[in-house]
């Protein structure tokens, strides 16, 4: 039984005092470039581990070189030789890693021979069960067009021999194979590991796979766990580790970051019981060092607001691990994972290293889209230590990948990145322009049928929180179109009829309100005679009304600002002795709640200088 990872954590109230600062020379060992070249692997399990490095890095041709490579033991991963059970074990791992880098870049021809020896090397290793499933679920993920020598046939030339009983697949067995390191046949020369990306956040990388709701991969990945103990004797290897890891990382593509940092820290305490016997059968795995990796990278970012401290130890660990490993997006993910850690503790001078570093390692990557992470958090701690020519190229350098690849997602965090930048500089209308374009995105990418449901609930709230500073800024401004526009666009994405709801009613009331009551200040600024004001004022007092159960206080905040509000325009308008009442009847309403000083300096400076003029 696995003793929930969370109880683990430092228990100090969300702060993790306890935990060491990182030692400056440890930093500067992590931010290193891996020791290359790295040793030639001596085993099967070596290679395989060389192999899939290569893999996640998009070295396909180079990983099918290598894995073709003679071993010092002897053995091949290609042929039909007959050898022992344990080496058989091995060589399977080897050439699944091998057939997940054919997948991407061999022949039909190439990838149904590769599929051929990883289905002939599990059984060979006695896992003829394991080969049968193996081989149905690469027909479903279109690896094989037909069923492949190896799978349910013999270890070769069997003439005048009986063939074997088949083997029986349960279904126990088949989910928990379809949850394992089986890849997906992609278009020869597409982009992206085709099998699952450990390192990443979201699990699978297969683009059906990553499309699909997070929600439905914990139960699919929950429901191979639970099937796990059933088709254990079957399997090779220990997948429970990876297994809780995808687990972690669909948890957190789901937001449910409490049970993803349980989950990747009951990986790792998994993989310390199957390093405790490195000769059993259980520590016959594919990436031995993967595994521990991502789990430190998942840890590293959920553990990021609540114990930053914590959050920087795992992300040090990770890269501790990658000392040996060559997989250049892998470590820039896992340093940037460092510096987010490193800022969300307070550490800029740390931090500043860190970016530094990770500036120049970012040029490393072969594909554009792997960069745009790392440059924005770059630029978004350069932002914060007021260097702001730096932020903003690399800002510019975001936009463009963003431009190129149609990315919307990355174009509206890189337009925040600017807002804050203008913002930071006092040029308000700078920050107006960007955060126009944030809602924009935000919009499209809440409307876009492609983005998975749990998402679109966020991409609204981006929109509705731009739309609510574009109020402000450009009444600031003075820009009252710009205002009333914005105010009437969250009209439209908070009303009580709007469809399907992706956020808390009680959240998009507050929107509503909040609009509502920015365009009465707006428009009473510009035109204090306005004659469409007492209409606004009844239309701001209606929206009040319409309270959600239970947010009775937020309401009466809002009727105590609104009548403020009120007694300012009455004073603008010169009606001294209706602005004084609608002032006191504002100070009451302050008064009967729990209010902030400000609130209480603020209305009682209003009420005495109205009095001094009455």
């Amino acid at each position: 039984m696995i003793v929930p990872g969370a109880s683990s954590l430092p228990e100090t109230g969300g702060r993790d005092d306890q935990v060491g600062l990182p030692d400056p020379e440890e930093l500067r060992v992590a931010l290193r470039p891996p020791e290359l070249p790295l040793p030639a692997p001596r085993t099967p399990l070596e290679l395989a581990q060389r192999v899939g490095d290569l893999t996640h890095a998009e070295r396909y041709r180079e990983a099918v070189a290598l894995a073709a490579m003679p071993l010092p033991g002897g053995g091949s991963v290609v042929g039909h030789a007959p050898v022992p059970a344990p080496v058989a074990a091995d060589l399977a791992v080897l050439a699944s890693a091998r057939l997940a880098a054919l997948a991407r870049v061999g022949t039909d021809e190439e990838v149904a021979a590769a599929a051929g020896d990883l289905l002939r090397a599990q059984r060979r290793a006695g896992h003829a069960a394991q080969a049968v499933a193996t081989a149905q679920v690469l027909l479903e993920r279109g690896v094989l067009r037909e069923p492949a020598d190896g799978g349910e046939g013999s270890d070769g030339p069997r003439a005048g021999r009986r063939r074997a009983a088949p083997a029986t697949v349960t279904p126990e067995l088949l989910a928990v194979v379809r949850e394992l390191d089986v890849p997906h046949r992609r278009a020869r020369g597409a982009v992206g590991p085709a099998c699952a990306d450990l390192a990443g956040p979201a699990g699978p990388a297969d683009p059906a796979a990553t499309a699909t709701d997070p929600r439905r991969r914990i139960r699919v990945l929950r429901a191979a766990l639970d099937a796990l103990p059933a088709a254990r004797a079957d399997l090779l290897g220990a997948p429970e580790p990876m297994l809780r890891l995808r687990l972690a990382q669909a948890l957190e593509a789901a937001g449910l970051t409490e049970s993803a940092t349980t989950a990747a820290l009951d990986a790792l305490e998994l993989l310390e019981e199957v390093d405790a016997d490195p000769e059993a059968e259980a520590s016959r795995r594919a990436d031995p060092h993967r595994v521990r990796i991502a789990a430190h990278a998942v840890l590293a970012r959920t553990l990021r607001a609540s114990h930053p401290l914590a959050a920087v130890r795992h992300a040090l660990d990770a890269l501790g691990v990658m000392r040996r490993v060559e997989d250049a997006p892998l470590r820039v993910g896992l340093v940037t994972d460092l510096l987010e850690a490193l800022t969300a503790a307070g550490l800029e001078r740390d931090a500043s290293f860190a970016a530094g570093r990770l500036a120049s390692l970012q040029r490393s990557l072969r594909r554009d889209e792997l960069r745009t992470g790392p440059l924005l958090a770059v630029a978004g701690q350069r932002i914060r230590v007021g260097r702001a020519d730096e932020a903003r190229e690399a800002l510019e350098e975001v936009r463009r990948i963003a431009r190129d690849h149609r990315d919307r997602s990355t174009d509206l965090e890189a337009a925040r990145l600017l807002a804050t930048l203008y913002e930071r500089e006092g040029d308000l209308r700078g920050s107006l322009l960007q955060l126009r374009r944030v809602a924009a995105d935000a919009r499209w990418l809440s409307d876009d049928l492609a983005t998975p449901a749990p998402r679109r609930g966020p991409f609204l709230r981006i929109e509705l929180e731009a739309l609510a500073l574009v109020l402000r800024r450009a009444m600031d401004l003075g820009e009252t179109p710009t205002a009333r526009a914005a105010a009437r666009a969250i009209e439209r994405r908070t009303r009580p009829d709007g469809g399907r709801l992706l956020l808390p009613s009680a959240l998009l009331w507050d929107h509503r309100v909040d609009a509502r009551v920015g365009e009465l200040v707006a428009v009473a600024a510009a035109e204090p005679d306005a004659e469409e004001l007492p209409q606004l004022l009844d239309g701001a007092r209606e929206v009040i009304g319409l309270a959600p159960g239970g947010h009775e206080e937020r309401a009466l905040y809002w009727r105590a600002y609104l009548d403020e509000q009120h007694a300012l325009l009455l004073e603008r308008r010169g009606e001294r002795e209706a602005a004084l009442a609608a002032a006191l009847q504002a100070q009451a309403q302050w008064r009967n709640q729990d209010a902030e000083a400000d609130d209480l300096e603020r209305i009682d400076a209003l009420v005495g200088r109205l009095s001094a003029e009455a």
